[in-house]
């Protein structure tokens, strides 16, 4: 009897693993494949949702069986809003006012890909991983236990009032308040959880202790409620009550209505608040993995795990810390602006600012101080556990910019548009993205170049229609006939310029610091930024793609502190492309004009470099450019292309 596996389709074997997982049929259901084969082992209440038994084989060249856990019921967001609006004039005053009332739900069930079972099988007990599949008898097997849904439910509260203030026919003022009160994420099952570093023991919200999971190891970690913590009993969060943002602007015409001064100021407070741990430890902890014993196996299918299970784990992951008072992060924006009109060109000058306060950040409150002791021999705040990852507020970013434009409308068959913007962002950590500090102890070390935010920003655009034709300045007499060669020509360009974004340069090895988590005298494998010795960028005319920036300006961290870079470092390759377009329109009728398109993108196939490799510890490959952008980069150009078009307008 042959026997063949296929990414779709598992032939029958002695106990009858066989199942289509045929994309044309859908998803399986786990119970019911289970429930097919006869399997035995698995955890107890297992839901009726989409999954399969994984098989996976050791050093053999045989498709896995596996099928990603499906969402079910699914992931949703369900966003009710309430609002009203009212406004007043009267004289020279018009205000505003109103309210936004919103509900925000959002849930989530995601089972985990070991629920029907996990088997991996090697040669263990006949020398040859399939026919150990054959006889049933796997090498390691993992089983999971549900997963719980998350129901979370938070409510906003939002109220505005504003007066545009006309002073004089020169002078408006724009005043403004809002305040705005987003308390907190709650979980109709109580399923969020944080780990309080005062008393060393997991949070749950009041009335949760009762879907702890008994697998928590006793006197590992100890799970409480939030009433004998001190923490907010639904939320875990206190609601941040404070939000309170004001606004104000201003236009001015100082001389005519040629020139205009405008400028603005206001607080804007981040609308998505924060939550506690979602689902998780301690509400679903699964059995650690079982090694089948040789020669004598104690799992043999259609079991797929002992009998008696492996006991629970012995330690489980800690949860973050959430501060119980973290705010919501707001940001500070002002601007001023000059306008002014000549030459039927519209010019612009302005100053534009931002900034980020209270920003949230992680941390890790476990880790220890950076010397040449080697970690295990360090004092922590929690010896027994491994990182602690606090969420708190303090980081930001600061961004200054000015803008220079110029506009002119169609005029005499030439538009354009032209604008030059000169910035410098400086951040630290980034709270979206979960960014923690290298040196638990020195945030401020992490204060650099943002990497998206380029120094340099050029775009232009302008529109000539060729001066050729019926009512142009040469062969302006022209016949339909000819008119219709030479005339209602149409050109465009469009060029835009970015400078490199600013990278940070990384090293890998062993731990210098004696900061990093590890169970034994071996210091952990790390990737750290290095010690800077000089200027990295190179000049201009010495840029290669083999050589971009130079290496040899770092050096590896020396033992017992972090290194000396700072973040974004390395100005990587700009980017300077040119798009064109050509267009001709001929009049069918008064009403009727057939237009024809050409039309190129990175009509100088300029090559769009990507980022350089910034692992100075890899010699080979460090400063080398490998490829070019691609499209998921924003200002990549791509290689030059053509579009025709043929467009019929009435």
């Amino acid at each position: 009897m042959t026997y063949t596996i296929t990414p779709h389709l598992v032939s029958e074997s002695r106990y009858g693993l066989a199942f289509s997982n045929d994309p044309r049929h859908g998803p399986l259901k786990g119970l019911d494949v289970s429930n097919s084969l006869g399997l035995v082992g698995l955890s107890d209440s297992l839901p009726d949702t989409f999954g399969v038994p994984n098989i996976s084989f050791s050093g053999l060249g045989v498709t896995t069986i596996t099928q990603t856990a499906v969402r079910n019921p699914g992931f949703k967001n369900l966003v009710q809003q309430w609002q009203e609006h009212l406004n007043y004039y009267r004289g020279r005053h018009s205000i505003k006012g109103g309210f936004q009332i919103g509900r925000y739900e959002s849930s989530d069930l995601q089972q985990n890909n070991a629920l029907f079972g996990s088997l991996s099988f090697s040669n263990r007990y006949t020398g040859h991983p399939y026919a150990d599949f054959l006889l049933g008898l796997p090498s390691t097997v993992t089983r999971a236990n549900p997963a719980v849904d998350t129901d979370r439910l938070r409510w906003g509260y939002d109220f505005f009032v504003t007066d545009d203030y006309k002073i004089s026919s020169r002078l408006t003022l724009n005043l403004g308040m809002r305040y705005e009160l987003h308390p907190n994420w709650t979980d109709a099952k109580g399923y969020l959880s944080a780990f309080d570093l005062s008393t060393g023991k997991i949070v749950v919200p009041n009335g949760a202790i009762k879907s702890v999971s008994p697998l928590v190891p006793r006197g590992y970690v100890d799970v409480v409620e939030a009433s004998v913590a001190g923490y907010p009993g639904g939320t875990l969060i206190k609601a941040d009550k404070n939000n309170f943002a004001p606004r104000l602007g201003f236009a001015y015409r100082p001389w005519d209505n040629t020139t205009v001064v405008r400028g603005a100021f206001g607080i804007f407070y981040d609308i998505v608040t924060r939550s506690a741990n979602s689902g998780g430890v301690p509400f679903v902890v699964n059995e650690p993995s079982y090694t089948n014993p040789s020669p004598n196996p104690t799992v043999i299918l259609p079991r797929v795990f002992p009998a008696a299970g492996v006991g629970g784990p012995t330690t489980v992951s800690i949860q973050n810390a959430v501060s119980k008072d973290l705010k919501i992060p707001y940001s500070m924006q002002y601007n001023l602006t000059v306008e002014h009109q000549h030459w039927n060109t519209g010019f612009r000058i302005s100053y534009i600012g931002t900034n980020t306060r209270q920003g949230d950040y992680t941390i890790n409150v476990n880790q220890p101080v950076a010397s040449t002791q080697l970690y295990v021999d360090k004092p922590r705040l929690f010896p027994n556990y491994p990182a602690i990852n606090l969420r708190t507020n303090g980081a930001g970013h600061q961004y200054h910019a000015m803008t220079i434009e110029a506009e002119r409308r169609l005029l005499k068959g030439i538009s354009y548009q032209a604008s030059w913007t000169w910035a410098k962002d400086i951040e630290d950590l980034n709270g979206f993205l979960f960014e923690s500090p290298e040196n638990a102890y020195d945030r401020l070390r992490e204060r650099g170049n943002s990497l998206d935010t380029p120094r340099h920003r050029v775009t232009t655009n302008t529109v000539f229609q060729l001066p050729f034709g019926e009512g142009k300045k040469f062969l302006g007499s022209a016949g339909r006939g000819l008119n219709a060669i030479v005339g209602d020509w149409e050109s465009a360009w469009i060029f835009s310029y970015y400078s490199g974004q600013f990278l940070t340069p990384q090293w890998s090895g062993p731990d210098p610091t004696g900061t990093a988590f590890t169970s034994n005298r071996t210091p952990a494998t790390v990737t750290l930024r290095p010690d800077i010795l000089r200027d990295p960028n190179l000049p201009s005319d010495q840029r290669t793609v083999s050589r971009w920036f130079d290496p040899t300006a770092f050096a590896p961290p020396q033992p017992g502190r972090f290194g000396t870079s700072g973040k974004g470092m390395i100005v990587g390759p700009g980017n300077a492309v040119f798009d064109a377009g050509l267009s001709k329109r001929i009049r069918l009728r008064e009403q009727t004009r057939l237009r024809l398109e050409l039309t190129a993108t990175n009509v100088f196939n300029h090559p769009s470099y990507g980022n350089p490799s910034v692992t100075i510890s890899n010699a080979a490959t460090a400063g080398v450019i490998s490829g070019v952008k691609d499209s998921s980069d924003l200002d990549q150009s791509g290689a030059r292309s053509f579009r025709t078009a043929i467009r019929l307008e009435w």
